[in-house]
């Protein structure tokens, strides 16, 4: 929607009340994210394209070594002169400042706390070349909708086909976990102790409340953002329970506290994105919305809950369904 322009000083608090950080701040994390997607997929930015499949890493060079930067700085001054958090900077806005007729990013707002004069950040050089970073993210992500900077981000911390959206590494390892331990109990290996079957009986139930499903209030946030919190927030818990039990004779954890151990991490993988979205909708539904026209949760949840993100908290609860029946069977065997 069109918003009333902000004043910096009250444009830059909302960014520090959400991110902990300031917009320009913001701005180049997003942009690194982008930009590391970018290069992975095999593209030089300064020229032809490099083996299909292979990890460039430190051989793709930055001709003006400015590429991250740029790209932040698109999405600052969209967000800029739109009035909205970087995050909900759309690409397409992003990719207008890219067109030969546009402004050099150089010669409008520019943030307070960046050096653009550092190797041409914002030079119509740069903007031109970064332009097919957006563009590769525009032809890779959801379409039905205005894309925004936060929203392709999380779909890409939640893609596992790179480092870092490889959720399901942990979600594996956990699965691995309670599969070696029911090895171990069925040979006779391992017979959880009474430490080990209290422990178990009580974290069942603080599982079996997060996999419920339990309806979200009208009132309330959106019902994503709601079951993502109640997994990241179980993560920290899981551990504390694994941390209290004893380990192996090696100094290993045992095999209670493993799988417990490999579920935390598998949680952990949606704490930051579930820290974010809720502060998000907060400031929709305070700052964002209007009386005539107030935030609505689904609408919200479409465009800045992508599916792949969707699929990470199902599957991550899933797991977690797994270990609350992993946990029963604990409870019994004694």
């Amino acid at each position: 929607m069109d918003r009333e322009p902000v004043d910096r000083d009250t444009w830059e608090a909302w960014h520090r009340a959400v991110y902990g950080c300031g917009a320009w701040e913001r701005a180049c994390r997003q942009a690194e994210l982008l930009v590391a997607w970018h290069d992975l997929q095999g593209f030089a930015l300064g020229g032809s394209a490099v083996r299909a499949g292979a990890r460039p890493g430190p051989r793709v060079k930055w001709p003006w070594r400015t590429g991250p930067f740029t790209v932040g700085l698109l999405f600052w001054r969209a967000a800029h002169d739109t009035g909205v958090l970087v995050d909900r900077a759309t690409l397409v806005d992003a990719l207008r400042l890219c067109e030969p007729a546009a402004t050099a990013l150089a010669a409008g707002p520019v943030p307070d706390d960046a050096d653009l004069h550092w190797a041409g950040i914002g030079s119509v050089a740069a903007v031109a070349a970064v332009g097919r970073v957006v563009r590769a993210h525009l032809a890779d992500g959801e379409q039905q909708f205005a894309v925004t900077l936060g929203h392709r981000a999380r779909e890409l911390r939640a893609t596992p086909d790179w480092d870092r959206g490889d959720w399901q590494t942990p979600v594996l390892l956990a699965r691995r976990a309670m599969g070696r331990t029911d090895d171990l109990r069925a040979a006779g290996a391992w017979r959880p102790t009474a430490e080990e079957r209290s422990a178990a009986g009580r974290t069942g139930p603080d599982l079996e409340r997060v996999t419920a499903r339990t309806p979200v209030p009208a009132d309330g946030p959106p019902a994503w953002v709601v079951r993502a919190a109640r997994v990241a927030r179980l993560g920290p818990a899981l551990t504390a329970v694994a941390d209290r039990l004893p380990g192996g004779a090696d100094g290993r954890p045992g095999p209670l506290a493993e799988v417990l151990g490999a579920a935390a991490g598998a949680c952990a993988w949606l704490s930051t994105g579930a820290d974010e979205l809720a502060r998000e909708w907060e400031w929709e539904r305070e700052r964002g919305s209007s009386p005539d026209r107030p935030a609505d949760p689904q609408a919200w949840e479409l465009a800045q809950v992508p599916a792949a993100l969707r699929t990470q908290i199902e599957e991550t609860e899933q797991l977690l369904g797994a270990v609350g029946v992993f946990l029963w069977q604990v409870v019994v065997s004694g």
